[in-house]
C-alpha cells in the first residue's frame, strides 16, 4: 500500500501541475440577532478549513475556480452552507449565523467525562483519546469521538502517544509517556474549544504531525467568543454536579482582550460505588493588540483535582456479587465511605505568545510555555501483614476449589453471597493491626502511601507561516523543551501506626542477614519515617528535546500537494537521590546521558475531481526516540538503561475519497501504519520469584491497517442521518525479546523470546454507529445513535507466551491446556443506544440552552470496556486459572443534564 501511495504521489506531482489559477475566499461571520462578529466559527471550503478570529474574520487561499460547497459551522451556532462560484482572485462570503448556545460537548455530556474515565479505571492502559481530537469538518472524527467513547475506541488502534497535542503552539504531550494530559484542562470546555486539527497523516500549519494527527488548542483572549455564560450540569457518571462560569470580552477598542473561566465538578460517587470526585478548574487570559503587526497574549489554567480510582476484578468476583460494576477500592470507616486508591494532581500551565504579522502573507508566532505542580496516586501498602484487598485471590472460593478443598470453597461462596461487607476493605481491622504493632513498639503493618511524579516542564517555540507565491505556502517551526520529573513516595497516612522503616521488605525476606541489600537509602539506613516523609525511592528523570520541522504546500487548479521534513533531538538521563542497597554503585547520582537524533519525512496530495469530490493521499516515515518511561530497566532503584535501546521507526500511508456537497458529506479512507523496534516496560509481582519484577520487551513490531468511513446525509432541511465505521486489523508482527529483572536483586537478568507474533493489539478493532438527527426551526433538536463494538481483545500477559510457560506440555492431552494458557482472549461484541434532546431559547439578548442526554439506554451492563490478564503466573504448576483476567465493565445507563445561560 505504501509503495502505491508514494508512486501515485510522484505521478501526480509531476503530471498535474498544469494550471496555477487559484481563488481566495474571505469574509466576516456575524450573529443574526446582535450583528456582532462571531469567533471560533469553522469555515470549510472544499477540503480547506480555517477558523474565524476575534473579529469574526476568516480567509481561505488557494481554492480551485469553479463551483465549491462552503460551510460555516461550529459549536454553539446553526450551520450555514452555500454553493459559491469561486473566481480567480478574491472572493467574499459573509454569512449571518444564528447562535444557539448549544455545543456538541454540552449536548452529549460525554467528552470530558470520557477523558476522566480513561485514567479513572486504569492509568496503565494508555488508552487513546485521539477520538476526542474534534474536527467539525470531518464526519468520522467528530462523530466517532463522542458516540464510540463508551468502549474506549481508539482511532486507527493508536495509543495516545501517536497524537500530538499543542497548547498555543507548544507541544504538551507528557515527556515520559508521550500521552496528552487532557485532564489538566478538564472542566474548561468554553475556553478550550478553539482548535486547529490535523487528522491522521494530513499536514498542519503548526506541526510536522504524528501518525494519528495533531491538535493545537488556542486559548488567546482575542479569539474567545465574546460572552458571559453560566452553566450547570447534573449527571451520574464520574461526577454528579458541575458549575461553570465564563466571561470573555473579545477584542475591545483599546486593543485589550480578557477571558476568565472557572468550574467545579464534584460528587460523592457516580455510577460506581466508592468513587468520589472533587475537581476545580480555573483559566485566565489577557491579550494586548499593540498595533496592526504585533500582539502579546498570556494565559494560565489549572485543574486541582482529587478523585477515587476504580479497580478491575475477576469475573468470579462480579458473579459472586451479581454486580459488574463492583469496585474493590473502598470500605466503611466510622460509617463513612473511604477510598483506598486516590488520584490527585494540580499542574498549572502558563503560556506567553507573541504574534508578529511581518507582512500581509507572513506571520511569526513565538510561544513560551511553563508547567509545574504535583501528580500523585495514593494507595495502601503493608509489611508482614495480610493482603487487605477484599478480592485478593486467597479470599475467593476458587482458591479453595483449585486445592481440592470443596468445603472451604463452599464456605467462601456462602460468605461472599451473604455478607454485605465481603467485598469491602475493612479499615477498622487495619487500624487495629497497627494499634497492636504500637503496643509492641513495632512499625506499622498498614499505611497509605502517595506515589508522586512532580513534573516541571518549560518550552519555547517559533512558528513561521508564509505564503511565498499564490501557489506555494511554507510552514515551519523550531521547538525546544526541558523536562524534569521528580519520582518519590510519601507516607500519606500511618493509619494509627507510629512509624515505618524505610527498607525493602522483599529484599529483607529473600536476602536474610544482608542488611545492606535491604536498604532503600544506604546513606540513611533503617530510617524511621512518618507522615509526610519521603521513602522507598527518590530520583529525577530529565529530558531535553529540540525539534525542527517544515512543510511546503503547493496549490494548483486540479491538484494540491505537500512535502515535509523534521529532525528531532532528545537527550535523557536519570539522577538518583537515594543510594539503593541492591545497587549501591549504580543508583546514586546521574546516569549516562543518552542522545537520539530522529529524522522524518512526509508527503501527500489532493486531487480535485471537481468542487465536491476529492481524492487525497498521504505517506509518512519517521523515527522516534524511546519513551523516557521505557528507557530504564528498573528506574526506581538503578541507573541502567534497557539493553539494545534504540529508536522506533514508523512508516504509514492512507488514501481517501471525500465528498463535500450540499446534501452529503462523506470520507472513505484506507490506511496502513507500521511500527518497528518499539520497547515496552511492564512491572508486576512475580509469583515464581516472590518479588516485584520488571519485564522489558524490545523489538516489538506492529501493523495497523484498515478502513474508516463517515458520512452525513441531509434528508431534509431538518433531518439528517450519520453513519461511521472503522474496520481494523491491528496486530503484532514480531517476536519480541523479554528481559526480566528483580527489584530485590536475587535474580540475574534473563532474556527469552515472547511469542506474540500475530497477536491483536488490545482493544476494539471494529466499531460503527448510525445516527438520526432532527433540528426543528424553533431551535430544539433530537438525536439518537446505535453503536456497535466488535473484535475486542484483552490485554495479555507476555510471560504466558514463553517457552517456559508451557514447558513439559507436549502430549495430546495437553493441547487444550496449552491453548488456554497461550491464546489471546476475545471479548464479546456489544451494542449500545444513545439519545439526546435539547432546546435553545432566545430572550432578547439572552440565551437559555437545555440539553439532556442518555447513554446506553438499553442498560447494557455486559459491555467489557477493557481489562488485562494478571501478570501473576506460576510456571511450575501452570495453573492459569489461579490468576484469571480482570475486567472493566461499562457503566450501564447514564444521564447528563446541561443547562447554559449566555448573554
Amino acid at each position: 500500500m505504501i509503495r502505491k501511495i508514494i508512486s501515485t504521489l510522484t505521478l501526480i506531482m509531476v503530471a498535474v501541475m498544469v494550471s496555477a489559477q487559484t481563488g481566495n475566499l474571505r469574509g466576516t461571520i456575524t450573529d443574526q440577532s446582535s450583528g456582532r462578529p462571531v469567533s471560533q466559527v469553522t469555515v470549510i471550503a472544499g477540503l480547506v478549513q480555517t477558523t474565524t478570529d476575534g473579529g469574526g474574520n476568516y480567509e481561505v487561499k488557494g481554492l480551485t475556480p469553479g463551483k465549491l460547497y462552503v460551510t460555516a459551522t461550529g459549536q454553539g451556532i446553526e450551520t450555514r452552507s452555500e454553493e459559491i462560484d469561486i473566481k480567480d482572485g478574491d472572493n467574499t462570503w459573509s454569512p449571518v449565523v444564528t447562535i444557539t448556545n448549544s455545543s456538541a460537548g454540552d449536548v452529549q455530556g460525554i467528552t470530558e467525562v470520557s477523558v476522566s474515565q480513561l485514567d479513572l479505571e486504569d492509568e496503565g492502559r494508555g488508552q487513546s483519546v485521539g477520538g476526542l481530537l474534534q474536527s467539525t469538518g470531518d464526519v468520522f472524527t467528530s462523530t466517532a469521538g463522542y458516540v464510540l467513547s463508551a468502549a474506549y475506541f481508539k482511532t486507527r488502534g493508536f495509543d495516545s502517544e501517536n497524537f500530538a497535542v499543542y497548547m498555543n503552539g507548544v507541544k504538551v504531550n507528557d515527556a515520559e509517556t508521550g500521552w496528552p494530559a487532557w485532564s489538566e484542562w478538564g472542566g474548561l470546555n468554553d475556553v478550550t474549544r478553539n482548535k486547529e486539527v490535523s487528522i491522521g497523516l494530513n499536514p498542519s500549519s503548526f506541526s510536522f504531525g504524528y501518525p494519528g494527527g495533531a491538535t493545537n488548542i488556542i486559548t488567546r483572549a482575542s479569539e474567545q467568543r465574546q460572552q458571559t455564560k453560566f452553566t450547570y450540569s447534573l449527571g451520574n457518571r464520574s461526577y454528579t454536579h458541575r458549575w461553570m462560569f465564563t466571561h470573555s470580552t473579545g477584542l475591545m477598542q483599546n486593543g485589550w482582550a480578557f477571558s476568565v473561566s472557572a468550574s467545579k465538578r464534584y460528587g460523592t460517587e457516580g455510577a460506581i460505588d466508592g468513587l468520589f470526585y472533587d475537581s476545580y478548574s480555573y483559566f485566565a487570559a489577557a491579550e494586548k493588540k499593540i498595533n496592526e503587526k504585533h500582539s502579546l497574549a498570556f494565559s494560565v489554567m489549572g485543574t486541582p483535582t482529587k478523585r477515587a480510582q476504580r479497580s478491575g476484578s475477576t469475573q468470579e468476583v462480579y458473579d459472586l456479587l451479581g454486580d459488574n460494576l463492583y469496585n474493590a477500592n473502598w470500605g466503611y470507616q466510622n460509617g463513612e465511605k473511604r477510598a483506598s486508591r486516590i488520584k490527585h494532581f494540580h499542574e498549572p500551565i502558563f503560556t506567553l505568545n507573541h504574534y508578529w504579522q511581518i507582512k500581509e502573507n507572513t506571520r511569526l508566532t513565538t510561544s513560551a510555555f511553563f508547567q509545574t505542580g504535583y501528580n500523585g496516586s495514593k494507595a495502601l501498602n503493608w509489611y508482614n501483614a495480610a493482603d487487605p484487598r477484599p478480592d485478593y485471590y486467597r479470599n475467593l472460593p476458587s482458591y479453595y476449589y483449585l486445592q481440592g478443598n470443596k468445603a472451604g470453597g463452599d464456605a467462601a461462596t456462602e460468605y461472599w453471597k451473604t455478607n454485605p461487607e465481603a467485598g469491602l476493605i475493612d479499615w477498622n481491622s487495619l487500624y487495629q493491626a497497627n494499634y497492636g504493632q504500637n503496643a509492641l513498639g513495632k512499625q506499622a503493618a498498614y499505611i497509605m502511601e502517595d506515589r508522586r511524579i512532580d513534573q516541571t516542564s518549560m518550552g519555547l517555540s517559533f512558528l513561521l507561516n508564509t505564503q511565498i507565491t499564490e501557489n506555494l505556502k511554507i510552514n515551519g517551526g523550531l521547538e525546544a523543551r526541558k523536562y524534569k520529573g521528580h519520582h518519590y513516595k510519601l507516607i500519606d497516612d500511618l493509619l494509627g501506626g507510629t512509624y515505618w522503616i524505610d527498607v525493602d521488605q522483599f529484599a529483607e525476606r529473600d536476602l536474610a542477614g544482608d542488611t545492606v541489600a535491604a536498604q532503600n537509602d544506604l546513606q540513611n539506613p533503617n530510617r524511621r519515617v512518618g507522615e509526610g516523609d519521603t521513602y522507598g525511592y527518590n530520583y529525577n528523570l530529565y529530558q531535553d528535546e529540540l525539534n525542527l520541522w517544515a512543510n511546503a504546500e503547493f496549490t494548483y487548479n486540479k491538484v494540491d500537494f505537500y512535502v515535509g521534513a523534521t529532525g528531532n533531538y532528545i537527550r535523557m538521563w536519570r539522577d538518583g537521590l537515594y543510594q539503593n542497597g541492591r545497587f549501591p554503585d549504580n543508583s546514586l547520582g546521574e546516569s549516562e546521558k543518552k542522545d537520539f537524533i530522529s529524522p522524518g519525512a512526509k508527503a501527500g496530495f489532493t486531487y480535485k475531481i471537481n468542487g465536491r469530490n476529492f481524492i487525497q493521499g498521504n505517506a509518512m516515515w519517521m523515527e522516534r526516540a524511546p519513551s523516557l518511561r521505557d528507557a530504564f530497566i528498573s528506574q526506581r532503584i538503578r541507573n541502567d538503561y534497557v539493553d539494545g535501546l534504540t529508536k522506533e521507526k514508523v512508516l504509514g500511508g492512507d488514501i481517501s475519497y471525500i465528498i463535500r456537497s450540499p446534501y452529503i458529506k462523506a470520507r472513505l479512507t484506507a490506511f496502513q501504519t507500521m511500527f518497528y523496534d518499539q520497547a515496552e516496560l511492564r512491572s508486576f509481582y512475580h509469583d515464581d520469584l516472590n518479588t516485584f519484577v520488571h519485564l522489558v520487551m524490545t523489538g516489538i513490531d506492529k501493523i495497523h491497517q484498515g478502513f474508516e468511513f463517515g458520512t452525513e446525509v441531509k434528508l431534509t432541511t431538518a433531518i439528517s442521518m450519520t453513519a461511521v465505521a472503522s474496520v481494523g486489523n491491528y496486530r503484532i508482527t514480531s517476536r519480541p525479546q523479554g528481559t526480566i529483572t528483580a527489584e530485590n536483586g536475587t535474580l540475574e537478568e534473563t532474556t527469552q523470546t515472547i511469542y506474540l507474533k500475530n497477536f491483536y493489539v488490545p482493544g476494539v478493532q471494529n466499531a460503527g454507529s448510525i445516527g438520526f438527527n432532527y433540528r426543528h426551526p424553533a431551535y430544539w433538536f433530537f438525536n439518537a445513535n446505535v453503536n456497535y463494538f466488535g473484535k475486542n481483545y484483552l490485554d495479555y500477559n507476555p510471560l504466558r507466551r514463553t517457552a517456559s510457560a508451557i514447558d513439559g506440555l507436549f502430549t495430546a492431552d495437553d493441547v487444550e491446556k496449552v491453548a488456554a494458557i497461550t491464546e489471546q482472549t476475545k471479548l464479546d461484541d456489544a451494542i449500545t443506544l444513545d439519545a439526546s434532546i435539547g432546546k435553545s431559547i432566545k430572550m432578547g439578548q439572552y440565551y437559555l440552552n437545555i440539553n439532556f442526554s442518555v447513554s446506553n439506554i438499553l442498560d447494557n451492563k455486559n459491555l467489557v470496556t477493557g481489562g488485562y490478564e494478571q501478570y501473576r503466573y506460576e510456571s511450575d504448576t501452570q495453573l492459569y486459572e489461579k490468576f484469571p483476567a480482570k475486567y472493566f465493565y461499562g457503566l450501564g445507563r447514564t444521564y447528563y443534564l446541561n443547562v447554559g445561560f449566555r448573554f
